[in-house]
C-alpha cells in the first residue's frame, strides 16, 4: 500500500461532514504529490517527519495560498496524523500554527451577501442554463430558507410537504438531511410568503421532472448533483466573493434585520442567527466576523 492509499484510507475514515471528507482527501493528494514531485519516497504515515510537512507548506505558500488555507489544510493534515495514532506529532511544537508562520489570519467572511438584483439577474441565466428548473429551485432554496447547498439539494417530495405544512404553521422548518456534521437542526422561516414560494416551486420542479431530486448529476451521485449546481452557477456569474454560499448570507442580513425589528438586542440577535445557521448559539461571535465581519462593527 502507497503511502497515499493509507493516508486516504485513514481521511476516509476519520469521519466528518462530505465537504470536511473531501477537503480533507484533496489536501492528502496534494501532500503526497508534492513529496513524489520531490522524490522524497516516504512510504507509511508513521515515516512522516516535520521536514515533510515544512516542506509541504512551504509549496503551497509558493504557490500563493492565503494564511487562511493554509491553516485550514494543516488542520486536515493533524485530523489525519491524529487518526493514524500520531496525535502527540500532529500537535508537535514545530508543526505549530505559530511555528509555521500561520498565525494572524482573519475570520472575516470572504463572501458578499448577493443582493436582490443580482439574484434576479442570476435566476433569469440559470433558467436558460438550465431548463429542468432544478438548479433555479435549488439556488431558491437557498436565499430563502438560508440553507447549505447541501441542504438544499437533499430534500425530496416528501420533505418539502413537511416543510411547506412546517412554514404555515410552526414559523420554521426541521433540517435533517445534508447538514454539517449530521446535526439535524429548527430553521426559522422569517420571510414566509418567499419560503412558501421556493418550496412550492421546488415541488413543482420534482413533479414536473419526474425525479426524485431537484438535480441529477451525471454520475448519479449527490457529489455529482453539487457540482452540476456549482458549475450552473458560476456559468450565471455566482462566483468568487459571490459564489453559492453568498445566497445564505443575503438570507443572514434578512434574519439580522428581521430579530432587531422584533426588539431583540445585538447579542440575542447573532446567537438566533447562529442557531438558524446551523453554529449553535454559543457562536453568535463567530456568525459575527464570518457572516458580518466589520460591516457590523459598532450596530
Amino acid at each position: 500500500m502507497s503511502l497515499q492509499d493509507e493516508m486516504l484510507r485513514i481521511a476516509r475514515d476519520a469521519g466528518g461532514a462530505l465537504r470536511t471528507r473531501e477537503h480533507r482527501e484533496r489536501v492528502v493528494k496534494e501532500f503526497c504529490r508534492c513529496l513524489r514531485e520531490r522524490n522524497i519516497q516516504t512510504r507509511h504515515v508513521g515515516d512522516i517527519k516535520v521536514r515533510l510537512i515544512k516542506t509541504y507548506i512551504d509549496h503551497l505558500r509558493e504557490r500563493g495560498l492565503g494564511q487562511r488555507t493554509l491553516q485550514n489544510t494543516m488542520a486536515a493534515l493533524r485530523t489525519v496524523l491524529t487518526a493514524a495514532g500520531r496525535g502527540p506529532f500532529a500537535e508537535h511544537r514545530e508543526l505549530s500554527n505559530a511555528a509555521l508562520g500561520l498565525s494572524g489570519a482573519s475570520r472575516d467572511g470572504t463572501h458578499e451577501a448577493i443582493d436582490d438584483a443580482h439574484y434576479q439577474e442570476a435566476w433569469a441565466q440559470v433558467l436558460q442554463l438550465d431548463p429542468t428548473g432544478g438548479v433555479a429551485a435549488v439556488m431558491a432554496l437557498q436565499r430563502k430558507l438560508g440553507l447549505r447547498a447541501l441542504e438544499a439539494l437533499r430534500p425530496r417530495a416528501d420533505t418539502l410537504t413537511r416543510w411547506e405544512q412546517e412554514a404555515l404553521k410552526d414559523g420554521a422548518i426541521h433540517v435533517i438531511e445534508g447538514t454539517k456534521g449530521g446535526r439535524p437542526r429548527k430553521q426559522s422561516v422569517i420571510d414566509q410568503e418567499g419560503a412558501l414560494e421556493s418550496i412550492r416551486h421546488a415541488q413543482q420542479v420534482l413533479t414536473q421532472n419526474n425525479t426524485t431530486y431537484l438535480i441529477n448529476g451525471k454520475s448519479g451521485t449527490l457529489k455529482s448533483a453539487y457540482d452540476r449546481y456549482h458549475r450552473i452557477l458560476r456559468k450565471a456569474g455566482l462566483r468568487g466573493a459571490r459564489a453559492s454560499h453568498g445566497l445564505r448570507y443575503a438570507w443572514a442580513d434578512q434574519a439580522m434585520a428581521f430579530y432587531r425589528a422584533r426588539g431583540y438586542r445585538l447579542r440575542e440577535t447573532l446567537a438566533l442567527v447562529a442557531q438558524d445557521l446551523g453554529h449553535g448559539d454559543g457562536r453568535g461571535r463567530y456568525v459575527a466576523q464570518v457572516y458580518y465581519g466589520r460591516r457590523r462593527e459598532g450596530a
